[in-house]
């Protein structure tokens, strides 16, 4: 009980910290990571990819920002610039931004790139956060096909769990039609969510398939859950409606994660999906497990270690090659 009273203190203390935010800079002193964006977060217009905060927003936006990464970079990490002055040759920063009117301006963007990778954010993430994570990732993980960041509307606060609850459920029909659109003109999809990210994409895989959308999901080329923050039977009976099941289909766990932990004493259960080892109990779903229990290193929470401890990218790496 003790070590979970400390964790909510923490949570409390840490909303309190600077959170990441766009910082615009002339010029590039490192790689530049293209970073498309699908988002339902309300801005004014005109307002750009600084604009986007946490406000829900019916209609859909789409959008690229450019981030250049420093030279010096440390695979797994972000180099926020902080309270000092930005500099591109220390920190990653934005460089460029572009606005799209519709989905088929996205689509031309993209060019003939015949697959995409897809990433939805998980809980207390704002849109800087989403962005910079996934060129974190793109970058450390040398993907060289285009990456979308479908960025719902997260309050960005540890005490904001029920709001980004309500959030996941308000953001199914946006990532429903982004994924429409990306799979409806024969583009594949590798679709991947992390920590509540997973639960808004489970529910939109089963909305698509019981609404009778199977060309969607046929459209996947995979689909990766990290620290999926899932109820076990939940994730069951969601999985048992969604026909054609995507494959792969696979897990990134571990019993390290203690925001998992947490969400589950939260939750009154004993074990939250990400926490898993083995697929006993998951009704003989083909899915597969990558535990990463034994890595050591990344974010002091363990929830975040596929893409933050470096042992963690190598090994996802070689999965992938």
């Amino acid at each position: 009980m003790m070590r979970y009273l400390v964790l909510i203190c923490l949570c409390f203390v840490a909303s309190c910290a600077p959170r990441g935010a766009f910082v615009m800079a002339s010029g590039d002193a490192g790689t530049v990571q293209a970073v498309f964006v699908a988002t339902n977060r309300y801005a004014p217009d005109g307002a750009g990819q600084a604009g986007l905060g946490v406000t829900r927003d019916a209609r859909l936006r789409f959008g690229r920002v450019d981030i250049s990464i420093p030279p010096g970079h440390k695979m797994g990490r972000i180099e926020w610039p902080g309270q000092g002055a930005p500099d591109p040759a220390r920190h990653f920063v934005a460089v460029g931004e572009a606005e799209y009117g519709s989905e088929v301006a996205l689509l031309e963007a993209f060019g003939p790139a015949p697959e995409v990778v897809l990433f939805v954010h998980g809980y207390n993430v704002n849109h800087a956060e989403a962005v910079y994570r996934l060129a974190q990732i793109a970058h450390d993980f040398d993907a060289d096909l285009p990456v979308i960041a479908y960025s719902w509307p997260s309050a960005g606060n540890p005490r904001g769990y029920v709001h980004d609850r309500d959030s996941v459920i308000f953001s199914r029909d946006g990532l429903e039609r982004l994924l429409e659109a990306l799979t409806g003109d024969g583009r594949r999809v590798l679709l991947v969510g992390h920590s509540m990210g997973s639960q808004l994409v489970m529910e939109v895989l089963r909305q698509l398939s019981i609404s009778g959308r199977g060309a969607v999901l046929d459209g996947l080329s995979g689909v990766a859950l990290i620290s999926p923050d899932i109820d076990n039977e939940v994730f069951v009976q969601q999985a048992r409606r969604i026909r054609p099941f995507p494959e792969p289909f696979m897990l990134v766990t571990s019993a390290r994660d203690r925001i998992l932990g947490l969400s589950a004493w939260l939750s009154v259960s004993p074990v939250r999906l990400g926490a898993i080892r083995d697929t006993e109990g998951l009704g003989g779903l083909p899915v597969s497990i990558v535990d990463l229990s034994e890595i050591e290193g990344g974010d002091a929470g363990g929830h975040s270690t596929a893409f933050t401890a470096p042992a963690a990218i190598r090994l996802l790496q070689g999965l992938g090659g």
